[in-house]
């Protein structure tokens, strides 16, 4: 962690990352961001979500003061295939039937502007999830019980229905947020 009281502005508006900063007791201020993501099917996952947080740290809104905006960007990628936040409930299960018994790995881009030096920092986290095997029943309540539609593939590791059978790699990650990647940004900082 930074000895100083630096302040973040995070352009982003996913609740669980502001959970996520709260918990490392990181100072922040949400911000919005004008970054619209374009998807690449021929661009790798790491290089796609680094992309999309570098772009949304670049186009945020911010006070002119400000010295660091952080931004950051989950994919969720199965066979070879970017799946974002579901735009309908249909698309949910869609999502979900293909992952449920099967891994799949989640990405997450962090970008760090240092606008003082003109710098930006980035890094990348992958975590690689097996999902449980469930029966459509179970399936159809899950997805009116979590409401995925700002959930990159349409589920919630932290959520009390729990559809993730193990997982490799960061918790933190998957819920939106590397902690440990964070932290060692973070250091890099000073």
């Amino acid at each position: 962690m930074p000895r100083r009281r630096w302040i973040f502005y995070l352009a982003s508006q996913s609740f669980r990352r502001h959970e996520l900063l709260r918990d490392l007791k990181v100072p922040f201020k949400v911000v919005p961001s004008a970054y619209r993501e374009r998807w690449c099917r021929k661009t790798a996952p790491e290089v796609l979500c680094v992309r999309h947080a570098a772009g949304k740290v670049r186009h945020a809104v911010f006070p002119k003061a400000a010295r660091f905006v952080l931004g950051g960007d989950t994919i969720v990628w199965h066979h070879g295939r970017g799946l974002g936040k579901p735009k309908s409930r249909a698309e949910a299960l869609r999502m979900l039937r293909g992952l449920v018994g099967k891994k799949h790995a989640v990405y997450t881009g962090l970008a760090i502007w240092d606008r003082k030096i003109g710098r930006v920092l980035t890094g990348c986290a992958k975590t690689d999830v097996w999902m449980k095997p469930v029966v459509e029943a179970w399936l159809q309540n899950y997805v009116d019980t979590i409401h995925p539609f700002d959930k990159a593939g349409a589920y919630a590791i932290q959520a009390k229905l729990k559809i993730v059978r193990k997982i490799q790699g960061s918790y933190s990650n998957v819920v939106g947020l590397p902690k440990e990647l964070l932290r060692k940004m973070l250091k890099e900082l000073g």
